[in-house]
């Protein structure tokens, strides 16, 4: 739809067509090319004019014979572009006649318009599309996108998954709309493909419409065959559990001429997936703040300059990489020296072991998470801590966490909650 055509008609005349005769094709209706002339190529270089007068509103193109004109049983072949409509339709019904000029006087000979054969292979990877005039909206009949990590501020891989029902050539556009939320700013990202060679290596990204441009390369996209494209954005820091509505749409680049072949916005298909422990999390552009269901922290000792063992109960609520971090802070007050290695003791919980450094100055405890955590799972974790001197009220400790993402150098980022003691 409305992409420059390259239309092809074959005449051979049953009589002799002196120059100065017309011929007219009648019926190809549906096109955007507006009335006036439209130019020619032709097999019989300089027996028919290489301009036509078009009428757009009726279809019908007339075309003069020159010089010599046209002999019987000759065969011809004609050339011109016009811009197809911008809604589908079946070919139209076109029909031919001659007006023969006579050289006897002012009259012309008159034929009557007769249906012309119509070509019916395939054009551009459209199964009978090689039928004049015959118009479809370039679209993907598979059109899905997904999303591997939900998690705020979050390196997040999208998955894009495209069949077309038309060949696309290189230099076609495939424009996915909807993506809103991101942090990434506008600028180009990278594209991996599936197929190599029939993507270009980077999109354009515009972050107000959430909209990415990834133009066709190489020989471009077959008719039928699927492509997985993905790219990787930042996603933004609140939560969403609302799947964006995103659409797709194809701009067909055209071999004859400048206008594209134009395809409407289609709405993707989603799929409704969890991801990293997230219900819905592989849904595009849902965003959920990481944190704990659990958490909980007690101690074993109260008395001035003590050693005390303190105990921390922690159940996150999404899956946790190895790699993660922890803060619990509040813990001010206490004698034991700052250190990059605090013992930490796990007592209960998945095996996973974890690290700790220790900040005596601001009483902040971070943990190393060793291994993957899944959502859900419960870890009992104890560290021993020296009290201080004087007496103090119990401490407000909270705790966040940072979790590593598997797609790139942004972490997904919780928000600080209170910790229950």
């Amino acid at each position: 739809a409305s992409a420059s055509n390259l239309l092809t008609v074959t005449l051979s005349p049953d009589c002799d067509v002196a120059g100065g005769s017309l011929v007219t094709l009648s019926g190809l209706t549906g096109s955007l090319t507006g009335s006036g002339s439209v130019g020619v190529n032709s097999s019989g270089v300089g027996l028919i004019s290489a301009s036509a007068t078009w009428n757009e509103t009726s279809g019908a193109l007339v075309l003069g014979t020159i010089n010599a004109g046209l002999a019987a049983g000759g065969v011809y072949e004609v050339l011109f572009v016009l811009r197809n409509g911008a809604a589908e339709q079946g070919s139209p019904s076109i029909s031919v006649k001659g007006s023969v000029l006579s050289v006897d006087g002012p009259f012309f000979g008159e034929g009557y318009f007769e249906a012309m054969v119509k070509a019916v292979g395939d054009a551009e990877g459209v199964t009978g599309g090689a039928a004049p005039l015959l118009i479809v909206l370039p679209r993907f009949l598979v059109r899905g996108v997904g999303q591997t990590n939900p998690l705020a501020w979050a390196s997040n891989t999208l998955r894009v998954t495209l069949r077309a029902n038309s060949d696309l050539r290189a230099g076609s556009l495939v424009t996915v709309a909807g993506l809103v939320g991101s942090a990434s700013v506008d600028g180009n990202v990278s594209v991996n493909a599936s197929v190599g060679g029939a993507w270009a290596s980077v999109g354009a990204w515009e972050q107000g419409s959430g909209r990415i441009v990834v133009s066709v390369s190489g020989e471009g996209v077959v008719n039928g065959s699927e492509h997985v494209l993905w790219f990787v954005l930042r996603n933004g820091g609140v939560e969403n559990r609302t799947a964006a509505s995103v659409s797709v749409v194809a701009s067909a680049v055209s071999v004859y001429g400048e206008f594209v072949g134009q395809g409407l916005y289609e709405v993707m298909d989603n799929g409704g997936s969890d991801a990293i422990g997230v219900s819905g999390g592989g849904n595009p552009m849902v965003v959920h703040v990481p944190g704990f269901a659990v958490r909980w922290i007690g101690q074993s000792n109260p008395f001035a300059s003590a050693s005390n063992v303190l105990t921390v109960t922690l159940s996150p609520d999404c899956d946790v990489l190895a790699g993660s971090s922890v803060t619990v802070s509040g813990l001010r007050g206490g004698l034991t020296a700052s250190s990059e290695s605090l013992a930490i003791v796990n007592v209960s919980g998945s095996g996973v072991g974890m690290s700790a450094a220790w900040q005596q100055d601001e009483g902040v405890l971070t943990l190393f998470v060793s291994g993957d955590l899944a959502n859900g799972s419960v870890h009992v974790l104890s560290l021993t801590l020296r009290n201080g001197l004087a007496e103090q009220a119990a401490r407000n400790v909270s705790v966040v966490m940072s979790v590593r993402s598997a797609d790139g150098a942004y972490f997904g980022q919780g928000a600080i909650e209170a910790v229950m003691s």
